[in-house]
């Protein structure tokens, strides 16, 4: 019985932290009725997590109506933790790290060509190289997320395939990444990572269902290969958070427009994809079958909001008109076409921040780490005990 009260009371905790997290400035009052909780438990708990410093009082509210006591509000502290977000490109990487609101601190980007070394080789060496870059900020680091393109399944942390990393058979990204760096890293799609970044950027606002298009028009020679050097990830979220598809695989695109003779996802042969970048005509093309793609996808899932990322907000002047015609023009009814088109919130580190975002919403719900027998094969830096301790959900699963 009384593991299960402490269990109970763990699990409280998280649901708390997540209110917060979510509803900066929220009252004791406010949480135990968005929770159904006491507000005796509830009041035990937060006074445990501003005792650890966690959780601050910032100001008081006003009072109800009825009079009584002014509410006090809560805030995290957003600096308890810290979060790296890592994006893995063809010849390159962005690395962003934000603090537990999703703010960034400091960014990495530079040229980092693969050359002849194995993923896990790549990959182990520049986590390496960016841990010791983050100085003062390693001992309260909670945990990485690392975002490509490709199939990724980021409950079992596997990438079932990747064609810009070159990954063709199923690769167990927890057992020889995360294992041996030896904190919570979890890998994630690129344009799913996007689409977390949202999430956590408009936490507790109502957007919640939306579509994140990321387009990248690849100059180097390591993307050319690759679509001929133009590709399109989605990311799709459902009542406030992220879709993945029943075997992992939502978002991924090719235009219903393609025929066999495209190069890679649209229409355009490989001279007219490489004049993207120089050609106004060829690039209207390109935006047109793009926009009318997105139009099908939001008119039938009635989405309430557009986001758009990558290279491609070079051109937001261009191609935002384009998608207003596209979503009226599939749409059947007189009555309009109501979505909000944005553009990223994290510019371009967005799939960077938006790794750290998926990180942060794991961090901050009741799913668990996968994190196999990492306890057992590594010692457990101090903040993840201190945040284990504090109502973060950071035990293992057995990788499953």
């Amino acid at each position: 019985m009384a593991t299960a009260g402490k269990r109970n009371r763990m699990m409280n905790r998280s649901r708390i932290l997540r209110v917060i997290w979510h509803h900066p400035g929220t009252s004791r009052v406010d949480i135990a009725g968005a929770l159904g909780l006491d507000k005796s438990t509830v009041s035990s708990i937060v006074t445990d997590l501003i005792e650890s410093e966690i959780v601050f009082e910032v100001a008081q509210g006003d009072a109800s109506p009825q009079g009584g006591r002014r509410p006090v509000r809560l805030q995290l502290n957003a600096r308890y933790g810290f979060v790296l977000g890592v994006e893995l490109q063809p010849g390159f990487f962005r690395a962003a790290l934000t603090d537990l609101t999703g703010a960034v601190i400091r960014t990495w980007s530079a040229e980092r060509p693969r050359e002849n070394a194995s993923f896990e080789e790549y990959v182990l060496v520049l986590l390496q190289e960016l841990l010791g870059e983050i100085g003062e900020y390693r001992d309260r680091l909670v945990g990485i997320g690392c975002a490509m393109g490709g199939l990724v399944n980021s409950i079992r942390n596997v990438i079932y395939r990747s064609i810009p990393m070159r990954i063709e058979t199923e690769y167990d990204f927890q057992r020889r990444i995360a294992e041996e760096i030896g904190i919570p890293v979890v890998a994630e799609n690129d344009a799913n990572a996007c689409a977390w970044g949202e999430l956590t950027a408009h936490r507790g606002k109502t957007v919640h269902d939306f579509l994140y298009v990321l387009v990248q028009i690849r100059g180097s020679t390591a993307g050319k290969h690759l679509y001929g050097g133009i590709g399109v990830g989605l990311g799709v979220a459902i009542n406030g958070t992220l879709y993945p598809g029943s075997r992992f695989t939502a978002g991924e695109f090719r235009s219903a427009f393609w025929d066999g003779e495209g190069i890679g996802q649209f229409t355009l042969t490989e001279d007219e994809a490489a004049a993207v970048g120089t050609d106004p005509a060829i690039r209207e093309r390109l935006f047109r079958e793009l926009a009318k793609n997105i139009a099908l996808i939001i008119n039938v899932l009635n989405l309430d909001h557009l986001f758009i990322g990558g290279d491609i907000l070079t051109y937001r002047d261009k191609i935002t008109p384009i998608i207003r015609e596209e979503l009226l023009h599939n749409w059947p009814y007189s009555t309009g076409v109501e979505c909000e088109i944005c553009y990223s919130s994290y510019g371009e580190v967005a799939v960077a921040a938006g790794a750290a975002g998926m990180m942060l919403d794991r961090l901050f719900s009741d799913q668990i780490f996968p994190l196999g027998d990492i306890r057992n094969r590594h010692e457990r830096t101090r903040v993840l005990a201190q945040l284990n301790q504090h109502g973060f959900n950071m035990e293992p699963s057995g990788g499953s």
